[in-house]
C-alpha cells in the first residue's frame, strides 16, 4: 500500500466501548502496520473516554487524541481533525468508537483504496446491527469480490433521493481531496448529514463504491442524542432540508412523491403516537407536516421560477 492512510475515530462519551473499538482494530493484524497514524477525535466527552483509548492501544502505529473542551457534534468533530490530517494523508477511514470492526475490515477497504480509481471519493459496506437486547440484524452477505459502483451523475443524484441514504460514514474509507473540495459534512445536520454528503459528492461528479458485505458491527444507542432527536421529528425537518438542495435532479412526479412518502410516515407516527400516549411527540408532527408543506411548495415554485433557464449551479454543469 503506497498511500497514506489514517484511521478515524469519531468519539463521544464512549468510554464504556471504545476499548472494545480498538481492540477490533487492533486484531486487523498485518494490514494495520500499513496505516500511518490512529486518531481519536474525542468530542468533548469528559468521562474518561481519552484515558481509555490511551490506555487500549498497544500496536506500534501511533496514537494521537484530539481532545476537545466543548461538544460540537460529530460531523464538527470529524470536519476539524480532517483539517489537522496531515498535508500527504490521500484517504482515511471512519470506525465510531462505539462499533466494532469485523475481521478483514480492514484488509478490505485497503484493498479497494488501492484499486480505486481517481473518480472514486468515498467506499462503503455493509454491516452488522446490534441491538440493545443483544441480537443482531445481519448485513448483507455478498461474495468478497464484488462491488458496486454509483456514478456521480445527475439520475444517481435523483436515485440517492429517492432510495434515501444507502451509504454511511459510520464504516467507510473517504478520500481526503474530495471530501475537502465538497465542504466535507453539514454543519448544520446531525441526522440526514450522511444523505446530504453523499449527495454532494455525487452532485460533484465522484464516484461512490459499496461493498455488499458486512465489515462492521453497529451498536444501537437508545439513548443517544439522534434517538432524542427522532422525538421532535428532526429526521424529517433535515430530509427537507436535503430535498431543498438537491430536487433539481428529480422530475414533478418524483418531487410529488417523496414529500408525500415523508407525509404519510408522519401520519404513521400520529398512530404510534396515540396508542403509546406520546403527547410531547404527538405536537411535534404538526409542526414537521408544516415543514414538509413548505418545502414541497418551495420546490415546486424554484422549478417554475427555473422553467426554461440554463442551470446556474455548478454541480447541474458537472452532470448534465
Amino acid at each position: 500500500m503506497s498511500k497514506p492512510i489514517v484511521i478515524l475515530i469519531p468519539a463521544y462519551r464512549c468510554a464504556d466501548t471504545i476499548a472494545e473499538t480498538i481492540d477490533s482494530i487492533l486484531k486487523q493484524g498485518p494490514p494495520l502496520s500499513e496505516i500511518r497514524e490512529v486518531v481519536v477525535a474525542d468530542d468533548g466527552s469528559h468521562d474518561g473516554t481519552c484515558d481509555v483509548a490511551r490506555a487500549a492501544w498497544t500496536a506500534p502505529v501511533p496514537l494521537r487524541i484530539l481532545d476537545r473542551q466543548f461538544n460540537c457534534g460529530e460531523y464538527a468533530s470529524v470536519n476539524n481533525a480532517v483539517e489537522q490530517f496531515p498535508a500527504d494523508i490521500e484517504w482515511f477511514l471512519i470506525m465510531h468508537a462505539d462499533n466494532m470492526a469485523k475481521d478483514g475490515w480492514l484488509a478490505a477497504f485497503l484493498d479497494r483504496i488501492e484499486h480505486a480509481t481517481d473518480d472514486v471519493a468515498l467506499i462503503g459496506s455493509s454491516y452488522d446491527y446490534l441491538t440493545t437486547a443483544g441480537s443482531i440484524r445481519p448485513g448483507e452477505n455478498e461474495p468478497d469480490d464484488r462491488t458496486v459502483n454509483v456514478p456521480g451523475t445527475r439520475a444517481s443524484v435523483a436515485d440517492t433521493l429517492r432510495r434515501g441514504c444507502w451509504w454511511h460514514i459510520s464504516s467507510c474509507a473517504i478520500r481526503v481531496a474530495a471530501f475537502r473540495k465538497v465542504g466535507g459534512l453539514p454543519k448544520v445536520m446531525q441526522l440526514a448529514g450522511d444523505w446530504d454528503f453523499m449527495l454532494r459528492v455525487q452532485a460533484d461528479g465522484w464516484t461512490i463504491e459499496h461493498l455488499p458485505r458486512s465489515l462492521m458491527v453497529y451498536r444501537e444507542n437508545p439513548v443517544g442524542s439522534s434517538s432524542l432527536m427522532f422525538r421532535h421529528h428532526r429526521d424529517i425537518w433535515e430530509k427537507m432540508m436535503v430535498i431543498g438542495r438537491f430536487h433539481w435532479a428529480l422530475n414533478g412526479g418524483s418531487l410529488t412523491r417523496l414529500h408525500a412518502q415523508n407525509a404519510w410516515f408522519l401520519m404513521r407516527r400520529v398512530v404510534r403516537c396515540l396508542i403509546d400516549f406520546d403527547i410531547v411527540r404527538l405536537a411535534w408532527v404538526f409542526p414537521a407536516l408544516g415543514c414538509v408543506a413548505a418545502s414541497y411548495v418551495t420546490c415546486v415554485l424554484d422549478r417554475e421560477r427555473k422553467a426554461g433557464v440554463a442551470p446556474q449551479r455548478v454541480a447541474e454543469q458537472r452532470i448534465a
